[in-house]
């Protein structure tokens, strides 16, 4: 590889595209609630259908 193939960064192309661990772990923890208020909203339906049987 060469200076031209390089980024800006003086990493490869392909890792300086990679995000940061920071943010990939922001992005898991956003999904995670996100995932936690559905799985709720999910719950609370069910138990309303199931308490109308």
């Amino acid at each position: 590889m060469t200076d031209a193939d390089a980024a800006p960064s003086g990493r490869p192309a392909l890792l300086a595209a990679t995000p940061s661990v920071e943010r990939v772990t922001r992005w898991l923890r956003t999904l995670a609630l996100l995932a936690g208020v559905l799985g709720l909203l999910v719950g609370l339906l069910v138990l309303e259908l199931v308490g109308r049987l």
